[in-house]
């Protein structure tokens, strides 16, 4: 897995049709699963939904900075401790959403042209969370090609296996209450989120070509520069490095153990996999952007986010997908099968 990773581009090339590169010996793309799934939808309705719509997209992305400078400026303006508190739950969800767009991106559905998808993805929803497009999209596509398997990309970025394949402790689910809690103090606290933005920003300085390091020195020299010059240190502490390490840490990593964990269901796909259905508290703060239709995503992640639900609503009418996916309503009762 790690010699795959090494192998896989960390710049993509410009392409007018923006469409995911294949294997012309077997028609698959480069994100499909491996496992030998096969769940078809008519050639007209799959190629409707992978759509590209790029002023919808901008229009998320602008939605979401929006929302961020609205929340700060209010939350200056009339302070108070619960509604800070409120604040740093919003903006972190915010951030998440920044993140759920950027995997768009990494999946090459944000925008129709490959090279300002990415220049997009980077400048204005990977980098100011300091995560890494380039970075994301080559141990992420391991994580759809192999699903559950030793060569998972998710088992290399977060250490969910020991190297004898055994989950290690923070990655077993469910757990019991006691334990659960001491899984979520670090992650809401902060303590995980400084460890977070310590190894990020070594990712982004040292991972990648010379021009991709010396293209994220300067952003973040600039960033920098403008928060001196402006006199925004307090502000940028307080809404955007607090939510960061805490709220946007915790939520992130809870609907990642979501996603995959504690699921029962004997499925060699489907039981590593859930689709939640997501109250209006949960698209707020939680799982924003439709990222918790994740059974759908792994099967069809040409499907752009703002299709998912449509992606699920088509899905829902074949009986065999039906009686199989996993489904939970709501991220708390998520959290109620994560805990004995």
């Amino acid at each position: 897995a790690i010699t795959e990773l090494a192998e896989l581009p960390m710049f993509s090339q410009p392409d007018p049709s923006g469409d995911m590169p294949t294997d012309s010996a077997t028609n698959t793309r480069d994100d499909d699963f491996q496992g030998g799934l096969v769940i078809r939808l008519p050639p007209g309705v799959l190629k409707d939904l992978a759509a590209i719509d790029g002023v919808r997209a901008c229009r998320a992305i602008a939605l979401e900075w929006i929302a961020i400078f609205a929340a700060m400026i209010v939350c200056d303006r009339v302070w108070h401790p619960l509604l800070y508190v409120l604040t740093v739950m919003f903006i972190g969800g915010r951030q998440h959403a920044l993140a759920v767009l950027q995997h768009d991106a990494a999946h090459y559905r944000l925008l129709p042209h490959k090279r300002w998808n990415d220049i997009v993805a980077e400048a204005v929803l990977a980098w100011p969370i300091l995560l890494s497009t380039q970075w994301f999209r080559r141990y992420h596509f391991l994580h759809h090609r192999h699903l559950g398997t030793p060569n998972d990309g998710n088992r290399i970025q977060y250490h969910t296996h020991t190297p004898t394949g055994k989950v290690t402790p923070a990655w077993t689910f469910p757990k019991r209450k006691l334990r659960f809690v001491i899984w979520v103090l670090p992650r809401l606290s902060g303590l995980a989120g400084c460890v977070y933005v310590l190894r990020a920003y070594n990712r982004l300085l040292t991972h990648g070509s010379w021009r991709y390091r010396l293209s994220a020195i300067a952003y973040f020299s600039s960033i920098g520069t403008l928060i001196l010059w402006g006199q925004l240190g307090q502000w940028f502490l307080l809404y955007w490095l607090v939510p960061l390490c805490t709220w946007f840490v915790f939520s992130n990593l809870l609907r990642i153990s979501g996603e995959h964990s504690a699921i029962d269901n004997a499925n060699p796909f489907y039981g590593l996999t859930r689709t939640t259905i997501p109250s209006w508290f949960d698209q707020i703060f939680l799982v924003p952007r439709n990222i918790s239709y994740h059974v759908e995503h792994h099967l069809f992640p040409q499907v752009p986010f703002y299709r998912l639900p449509e992606l699920h609503a088509q899905l829902m009418m074949r009986a065999d997908y039906k009686e199989s996916i996993h489904i939970t309503k709501t991220v708390g009762n998520v959290i109620r099968e994560l805990v004995t």
